[in-house]
This record gives structure tokens, C-alpha cells and sequence, in this order.
């Protein structure tokens, strides 16, 4: 699971800059305390609007969607509709100046031309498809806000089963775009063309979906699911009593949040699905990644000693002053208990500001508290959880057990739980399952686990 911190992994803008030609890719670097961060910007011309890709090289994020841009005479003003993030620059020559805005930080940024790095990513479907592609929207009722989403329909003459794709944590757009990959496009256009009808959305606040994504909860992005699966039930090409969810990492849980109380939904497929409580998994990832960062075994105990304490702070937060000078004193701890190779150069206060306000959100601390327990034992419908087993971010074998008690709890014997040997979080054959890795591997799913669950689905 993972959710966007200052400057996020998955950092979502648009363009559509000025008179002159701007199309191309423009690239420069924010200067992090004694860090810094490349930004490549790769700007597009659609008639007289303007759309950009965002790349993020040193995290390993490339073909980042992007909302809005406005430009006026020399002055370009970027705009990531959701996230607080903004950008302004003044183009003159052969640049851009301009200060790049998130949150409290305030940083310049100057965008120099530079050539697009090409990545292999050899199992990305490319035009024309044998199947027809519609834009939509659909409203969500209870919040009001309306999702963008695309339909994938296999021809136009049947009556399909269908399948929404539900992203994980963190600002996903309709492909749930992440490190240079598109899995969900891969997996609509693989569903597609075995005879189901899916629909895929960005998620509310990023790309062209409209609503608040900063404030949101996992609860909220659950409410916008069923909006999803409402919608397609609408659909007069739809089958209405075979739609299946497939929801991947905390999409894994929306996904029996949303079965669990609407008894219509056919099947749920859980891609690296949480079955413990949010604050338990937290605390294995943590641990995972400790491990895999080679940090002794006696500091990881005190890291997570700590963590553990901060988590008792957040499930019972009220904002106190008192409370709030607890948790600085806390966060105070764990930042001299890790190691300097984990917190880079960040300056202590910097960390602790940082990390409490990522922690303060919403979304973190109703998460930490999040049991999908409550829900999979109220699942009905035929389940199908899978896992890779070098899954460093939701771990295989404690997630997927607890997920089959949970089933077999509430009475349901129609699941089906396999972990796939090499594969990690992404569903990548891979090497060790780092998350660094997920970038440099060219494969954007497993064919395997593709044609598992596809066969799973035909087979209900």
C-alpha cells in the first residue's frame, strides 16, 4: 500500500502552454534539502489543447497522468486538480522558470528541452483493438462528484459480463500508471478481448475526475466503486447478474467493501488484497522493507517499537496540544532510531513535519483502523484472492490466510487463494521484489495470472 508524501511518487499535472511550439519533453530538478529530484515533463498537442506525461526517473515513475494547464501570453500555470500541487513558470528561450508548489514547499524549478527516454514495455496494447473504446462518466450519488472512466466492449451487438477495475492506494488514474507501467490497461485490453465489457476510472480529484482526493478515505473511494458498479448495471449491454470486481492492493479491500453490502455483485478478484487490519500490515511492510534494506534485526525492533506507539497516537487522535507534542516527541524518536541510509538527508524537523502531516491524513489514520475482516465475512459472492510471494508491500502468506478465515468465518466456500512464486506487488515475474525493481522490469503483469483469472472468470 502506498500513499503520495511531499513530493509523491505518483505526482499528477496537464499542459497546455503557449503560442510558440512547446511540444516535446522538458526536464529539470528540485533541489530537496542536499537531494535532488529529476522531473521530466513530456507536453503533447491535441488541436488546441495541450496534454503532458510526467516522469519522476529517480523513483521509478514514468508516463504520469496529469489534469490542467492554463497559458497566457509567456506565463504557464500547472495545476494538479486534487493533490494541493501547482506549478507556475515564465517560458522565455530555450526555458522554463518557474516554482514547483506542494503542501507547504515552495521550490524552483526550471525546465530545460531534453530528448524522451523510450521504455520497453512490450506487453502495452497498442491501436487499432478488435474491440470498441468509449469515454465515460458516471455520478457519484452520495458525494456528488463525477468519475471519468473508459469502457472497454468487446463488439456491439452482444450482452457482455463485465468487470470494474478498482486501483490501489496512492493518485491512480484509469490505468492505475505507476513506474512506466499500465497494468489496468493491460488487463482491460486482455478481459476485452475474452468477451468481458470493463470499465476502469481515475480515481476522484486526478486526471478527469472531478471531487477531493486529498481528504478522502478508503471508505469514500469504496463509495465511488459502488457508483461504478451502479453505473454499469445501467448499461443496456451489460449482464447485470455476472459484473465482478477486481481490486488491486487496497483496491483489494474496496473491493468486499463494496460486495459486502450490495448482494448483486457476481465476484471479486483480490490482487495483493489486505486481509489483516491496516495498521498490522503497515507494520509487516515496514518491517519487509527494513529487512530488505539490510537493517540490523535490533534497530528494526526499535523502529517498529516506536511506529507502534505512533499508530496507538493516530487510532486515538483528537488534536490536543498535548497530543500534538507527543507525537513530534515520537516522531522525534523514530527519527533517530532509523538508519541514515533510510531517511536520507532529510533534517529532523523536516522529517518529523513531513511525516506527521502524511500520517495526520485522513486517509492514513482512518486507514490504520481499517479491518477487512468486517467485510469479507459478509462476502457472499465467489472470491478469487491472489498474491505474488515476493510481495514486499502486502505481504503474501499473512494476507492471504487471514483473507480465507475471514471467508470461512462467514460461511463462503466459494474462494479460490493462490500465491504465485516470483511475483511481486505489481504481479511482475521479478527478482527480489523491490520496489526500485518494478521500473527497470520490461513485463507489466504476469501471462500467467492473466490467464488465471480470466479462466476463473469464464469458468463462473
Amino acid at each position: 500500500m502506498k500513499k503520495c508524501i511531499i513530493i509523491a511518487l505518483c505526482v499528477y499535472f496537464t499542459s497546455s502552454l503557449f503560442a510558440q511550439d512547446i511540444t516535446g519533453s522538458w526536464a529539470g530538478k528540485l533541489h530537496i534539502q542536499n537531494a535532488k529530484l529529476a522531473i521530466v515533463f513530456h507536453i503533447v498537442k491535441h488541436d488546441t489543447i495541450y496534454e503532458t506525461k510526467m516522469d519522476s526517473p529517480d523513483q521509478g515513475a514514468f508516463g504520469l497522468a496529469t489534469t490542467k494547464t492554463l497559458f497566457s501570453g509567456n506565463k504557464l500555470e500547472i495545476s494538479a486538480r486534487g493533490m494541493g500541487i501547482s506549478y507556475t513558470g515564465i517560458f522565455q528561450d530555450d526555458s522554463i522558470t518557474g516554482i514547483f508548489r506542494q503542501g507547504g514547499l515552495q521550490l524552483p524549478l526550471v525546465l530545460k528541452p531534453t530528448q524522451k527516454t523510450t521504455l520497453s514495455r512490450s506487453q502495452e496494447p497498442k491501436s487499432p483493438f478488435p474491440y470498441l473504446t468509449r469515454d465515460i462518466t458516471f455520478l457519484n450519488e452520495v458525494d456528488g462528484n463525477i468519475l471519468a472512466g473508459t469502457l472497454t466492449i468487446p463488439d456491439s451487438t452482444g450482452i457482455f459480463p463485465a468487470v470494474i477495475l478498482i486501483a490501489g492506494s496512492g493518485p491512480n488514474d484509469r490505468d492505475e500508471a505507476i513506474f512506466g507501467h499500465k497494468p489496468f490497461l493491460v488487463i482491460a485490453d486482455h478481459l476485452t478481448r475474452n468477451g468481458f465489457v470493463v470499465l476502469r476510472y481515475d480515481k476522484r480529484g486526478i486526471a478527469k475526475s472531478n471531487g477531493d482526493y486529498v481528504s478522502a478515505t478508503t471508505e469514500d473511494f469504496a463509495s465511488d466503486a459502488a457508483a461504478a458498479f451502479h453505473f454499469l448495471k445501467s448499461q443496456s449491454n451489460i449482464d447485470k447478474s455476472r459484473i465482478a470486481l477486481i481490486g488491486h492492493s487496497e483496491g483489494g479491500v474496496i473491493a468486499p467493501m463494496v460486495a459486502a453490502n450490495d448482494k448483486t455483485v457476481g465476484a471479486i478478484i483480490l490482487m495483493a488484497g489486505m486481509g489483516v487490519e491496516g495498521s498490522k500490515l503497515l507494520r509487516q511492510q515496514n518491517i519487509d522493507l527494513m529487512k530488505m534494506g539490510q537493517v540490523p534485526q535490533d534497530t528494526i525492533d526499535q523502529v517498529i517499537t516506536t511506529l507502534e506507539k505512533i499508530y496507538v497516537s493516530l487510532k486515538d487522535w483528537k488534536g490536543t496540544v498535548d497530543e500534538q507534542k507527543e507525537l513530534s516527541d515520537e516522531f522525534g524518536i523514530l527519527w533517530e532510531s532509523i538508519p541514515a541510509s533510510i531517511r536520507g538527508k532529510s533534517s529532523r524537523e523536516n522529517y518529523i513535519k513531513g511525516n506527521m502531516g502524511a500520517m495526520l491524513s485522513p486517509w492514513y489514520r482512518s486507514f490504520l483502523s481499517l479491518n477487512p475482516t468486517q467485510y469479507l465475512e459478509k462476502v457472499k459472492c465467489p472470491v478469487f484472492a491472489a498474491n505474488g510471494e515476493k510481495d514486499i508491500q502486502v505481504e503474501a502468506l499473512q494476507n492471504l490466510q487471514a483473507i480465507k478465515e475471514s471467508l470461512e468465518k462467514g460461511g463462503n466456500k466459494k474462494y479460490t487463494i493462490k500465491s504465485y512464486n516470483g511475483l511481486n506487488h505489481l504481479f511482475q515475474e521479478c527478482e527480489t521484489g523491490a520496489i526500485d525493481e518494478y521500473g527497470k522490469i520490461e513485463q507489466t503483469i504476469s501471462p500467467q495470472f492473466l490467464t488465471d483469472m480470466t479462466n476463473w472468470l469464464k469458468e463462473l
